[in-house]
């Protein structure tokens, strides 16, 4: 990933490489923004541009030994700590980013801009949650530790760092507190408040903004080739998302699973069945805990465009062609006295979802209690 690579942008990849030929880089840095905006691919761009022993005046020279290693993630001075777990291929008892090293590099390689649900999936987390262990911080102390191999720099890319257990946080910031020579930590998430305040202090906090409309609009016409109206369609719906962006091209099988399920489950909690009331939980139920939370997640953003259509504010309602009749007729029933209490109970189960809590209760318990709040 080069930062002509990059989905727009462009101000920040000047400010960044500016920062690197004035000799002003931090040892610490924390990119964060929303999804599909380029947190982790700006990371490595950084990380890149740091490495190259050809820099050049916009981005990396991509012809040094430096280079070559990192178009493959190979490079010996270059590491990576992400969240992993258990799998029917890796179990043992102490799971480190290093057992998925070739799977993580294909990751990167076919899917840069790419969701920690579609990490999970990758690596057949199935219902598992992934973390960065304490095991994962012994390990990058120790690697830190030696000289480097080939660059002046040693780069830290830490990708998600909201996922890490309070023992590694604290061996991070301690790392931080008394870094290594000439070693750079580059963390990019989109949570920033799940991050200790102490971790953030101690980096340069960099806000990843979403992609402007005409940037996005050049990438989708001219890398992509849609047309003018088509492009301008997109870009409406997928606000500033690049990952939004693509996938409004291409629907993939997630995004239309969870249309059409939140859509049947508003239904039957509006019929209030009870027999079709668990089925419809129980089908949901046997997705991985991520796609749960996926899942809901999309239903929070289309209770807000229900919301939206009520009032009589469509600017601001983006939703698809196959979405919009039922935005459109679903609005209705979602109204200023029930707002508060559909998205509280649909955030309460994706908090509940995260704690390990029984799927299956808490999705029937969620369709009962939307039931009670669309009919009243």
């Amino acid at each position: 990933m080069y930062f002509r690579d990059i989905a727009g942008q462009e101000a920040l990849k000047k400010r960044l490489v500016q920062t690197v030929k004035d000799n002003r880089v931090s040892h610490a840095w924390f990119f964060f923004g929303q999804e599909g905006s380029g947190t982790l691919p700006l990371a490595i761009a950084l990380a890149r541009y740091m490495l190259c022993t050809g820099q050049g005046d916009k981005d990396a020279c991509g012809i040094c030994p430096g280079c070559k290693k990192t178009d493959k993630y190979i490079h010996p001075d270059l590491h990576f700590v992400y969240p992993v777990n258990k799998t029917r291929s890796v179990d043992k008892d102490e799971v480190v980013g290093d057992d998925f090293a070739a799977e993580w590099r294909k990751f990167l390689l076919d899917q840069p801009y790419g969701r920690l649900t579609d990490w999970y999936d990758f690596i057949g987390l199935e219902n598992k949650q992934g973390a960065i262990s304490t095991a994962e911080s012994r390990r990058l102390t120790a690697k830190l530790n030696l000289k480097s191999f080939e660059s002046d720099y040693k780069v830290v890319v830490i990708w998600q760092p909201d996922k890490m257990h309070d023992q590694a946080a604290s061996r991070l910031l301690k790392l931080l507190e008394e870094p290594p020579p000439m070693t750079l930590y580059i963390l990019a998430g989109e949570n920033p408040d799940g991050l200790l305040s102490t971790i953030k202090s101690r980096c340069v906090q960099v806000k990843v903004p979403r992609i402007a409309d005409e940037e996005l609009a050049e990438i989708l016409m001219q890398k992509h080739g849609l047309t003018g109206e088509k492009a301008a369609l997109t870009i409406r719906l997928a606000s500033g998302n690049y990952l939004k962006a693509l996938e409004l091209m291409e629907p993939d099988e997630d995004s239309s699973y969870n249309f059409t399920h939140f859509r049947d489950l508003m239904r039957i909690s509006y019929t209030a069945k009870i027999p079709e009331m668990i089925r419809i939980s129980e089908e949901i139920a046997v997705l991985t805990r991520e796609k749960q939370k996926s899942f809901l997640e999309y239903g929070l953003r289309a209770i807000r465009e229900c919301m939206a259509v009520h009032y009589s504010s469509p600017d601001i309602v983006y939703v698809s062609e196959e979405e919009r009749k039922f935005i459109y007729d679903f609005a209705p029933y979602i109204t200023g006295r029930n707002i508060l209490g559909v998205t509280h109970e649909i955030t309460r189960a994706i908090v509940d979802i995260e704690r390990n809590g029984n799927g299956r209760i808490i999705l029937l318990d969620l369709v009962l209690s939307l039931s009670g709040l669309i009919k009243s």
